[in-house]
């Protein structure tokens, strides 16, 4: 009887020890994601705002870029043109009047209680002839619904004076000489 006992006791512990090296396999290809941090971390919404560094104000809206989305466009042959910089820039409408028309022109696309809110654009700077264009538009509410597309051909126009478009290209500028030390 005591044979028998040890026996059952001995192959109880073998099944025990197996269930539990098969549970420590597991989690070592699933190790548990550990973050030790004073810290928060950032909303989506934090992030998001990081993403832009803003250039200007007037009574139209609040103007900003994308500090990551400067860039070189490549040409048709591969190489890069170091007189066109693409960026994309937001503007976030403050003009009341502005965002009325807004709202009923995009009325039917618009969800409850959503409101016009900002616009993206790609734009392409020409900094040799200090020329530039809308390449894309891209309009969105205030909960995140895109409203329309605008896709243009890239004509370029000179850059006005005193304006968002004239602050933007000295920011090209920058870029150009910052890429042409290095």
């Amino acid at each position: 009887m005591m044979k028998k006992s040890i026996m059952l006791l001995t192959i109880c512990m073998m099944c025990l020890f197996a269930v539990s090296a098969n549970a420590a396999e597991k989690n070592a290809e699933e190790p548990i994601n550990w973050e030790i941090s004073m810290i928060p971390k950032p909303t989506d919404e934090e992030i998001e705002a990081a993403r832009w560094s803003i250039v200007l104000e007037n009574t139209m809206g609040v103007y900003a870029y994308d500090m990551d989305s400067l860039y070189f466009p490549e040409e048709k042959n591969g190489v890069v043109n170091k007189n066109l910089v693409n960026v994309v820039v937001k503007t976030v409408f403050t003009d009341k009047e502005l965002v009325k028309k807004m709202n009923k022109t995009y009325a039917e696309k618009l969800a409850k209680k959503e409101k016009v809110q900002y616009c993206e654009m790609l734009l392409q700077f020409n900094v040799a002839d200090k020329t530039y264009g809308v390449k894309q538009m891209d309009v969105y509410g205030s909960k995140g619904t895109k409203l329309e597309t605008k896709i243009n051909n890239g004509e370029l126009i000179p850059v006005p004076e005193k304006t968002f478009a004239e602050a933007m290209l000295e920011i090209c500028l920058q870029t150009v000489d910052n890429t042409s030390e290095n």
